[in-house]
């Protein structure tokens, strides 16, 4: 590959992940304000639902991760 190609999947990753983080972000903040009205969609319980957001803050944590490793990436 030359570095001209790899240039632009690097982009396109930096695209990709940029956009998932963005929607990472709209999710968990969704979660959050379900939690504070207290009104769960479905039929779970407040238990279930501090797993949901404490899963999302995770995956945040994960995709941001991502993220910097390929900002970081001199490739």
């Amino acid at each position: 590959m030359t570095k001209d190609i790899k240039m632009t999947i690097k982009e396109r990753a930096n695209s990709k992940i940029y956009a998932k983080v963005l929607h990472a972000n709209v999710h968990l903040d969704d979660l959050r304000n379900e939690f504070k009205s207290g009104r769960f969609r479905g039929n779970i319980t407040q238990e279930q639902m501090t797993s949901l957001v404490e899963g999302a803050k995770t995956e945040l944590d994960v995709l941001n991760y991502i993220y910097k490793l390929i900002e970081l990436d001199e490739k």
